[in-house]
């Protein structure tokens, strides 16, 4: 059996599926074209193809050189706000023309890999409203801190356009605190907080049901089934990080083996070994970052004890839970909960 991650070699992305607009934007701001597309596998010629595409690798370069050039702050902002509003994007278009925010969200969810094939959402409730948790299917690094402000960007933009404001929600990022915060605050208009363990927005309960005011149930029918038709030439994948932590998460308590990751992968232990020194990680050092969400998710969801965390997470025993638990995050996990419950 083959495996069904992608990897960054892969062609799965459209150029016109944020390529062209991203490139644009730079160009508009004196950035050469030529420049924008040295170190990539894309030629001038390729970007007016229909069907186009690009490896993932040669999506992260051209974040890469805008940011050389331009050294422009507010471009992934611009660049979130202009794929919402590109109508030959189908997932944009069934966004635009959903009934609410939990019928959007879905769609986003489901066929994100059109447009951000790199990041996958974990979804959870807390007590101040429903969280989405954004990750990355590869290697982590600035290029990914950029798509992910690109995603950010178009799910805030929808819902300042739908509902009127982005009043109810708010926003974690892992990065340090930027230099210049202006461009959060004029493109985002939430409460965004930094340094945090996970890149997240919080969206309270009423907003899920608001009504969207630009809703077309038969728009937005029509723009589901062209992003059905596409899951033909842009097949769902995982990257092979998302994959290895989803099957992580669903042996807990159990600790997977590489030799079991492998086996269930589809490849031998030796190369899933060499294709994680490729993304910059190890397979301990997942199962770690799995244990690590696991309990944070917990922790912010329900009334556990530590010794049912640690049942639940694989510990022998809650000692050992307190002393993981702040290792991942300089906090025992009753302080951790109180922290979080404040905000």
């Amino acid at each position: 059996m083959l495996p069904r991650h992608f990897s960054y070699q892969d062609k799965i992305l459209l150029l016109q599926h944020g390529c062209t607009d991203l490139l644009h934007l730079a160009q508009r701001r004196g950035a050469l074209l030529h420049k924008l597309l040295s170190g990539t596998s894309i030629f001038e010629q390729d970007i007016q193809k229909p069907h186009g595409r690009l490896h993932h690798a040669d999506w992260l370069k051209l974040l890469q050189n805008c940011q050389q050039q331009l050294n422009s702050p507010e471009l992934p902002f611009l660049l979130g706000t202009t794929l919402l509003h590109n109508r030959y994007i189908s997932v944009s278009q069934c966004l635009l023309y959903a009934a609410d925010l939990k019928q959007a969200l879905r769609q986003l969810l489901y066929f994100r890999h059109q447009l951000f094939p790199g990041i996958y959402v974990q979804l959870y409730r807390r007590q101040q409203g429903i969280v989405l948790e954004f990750n990355t299917g590869l290697t982590h690094g600035q290029q990914h801190s950029t798509a992910m402000t690109v995603l950010l960007s178009l799910l805030l933009s929808l819902i300042k356009l739908q509902l009127g404001s982005s009043d109810g929600i708010s926003a974690q990022l892992k990065h340090q605190p930027p230099a210049l915060a202006l461009p959060y605050q004029l493109h985002w208009g939430c409460a965004v907080s930094f340094n945090q363990p996970c890149d997240s927005l919080l969206i309270e309960h009423h907003l899920w049901h608001q009504a969207f005011s630009a809703a077309n149930p038969a728009k937005f029918a029509a723009a589901r089934r062209t992003c059905r038709q596409l899951n033909r030439i842009l097949p769902r994948q995982r990257g092979l990080l998302e994959h290895i932590c989803q099957l992580q998460r669903r042996a807990l308590p159990a600790l997977l083996s590489l030799e079991q990751a492998a086996q269930q992968l589809g490849v031998s232990a030796s190369m899933l070994k060499r294709q994680l020194n490729l993304h910059k990680t190890n397979f301990a050092q997942l199962l770690d970052s799995v244990r690590r969400d696991a309990a944070r998710q917990l922790l912010q969801q329900g009334c556990y004890s530590n010794r049912q965390l640690a049942c639940k997470l694989g510990y022998s025993d809650e000692h050992n839970f307190r002393r993981a638990f702040k290792r991942w995050t300089g906090l025992i996990p009753s302080s951790f909960k109180e922290l979080q419950n404040s905000h």
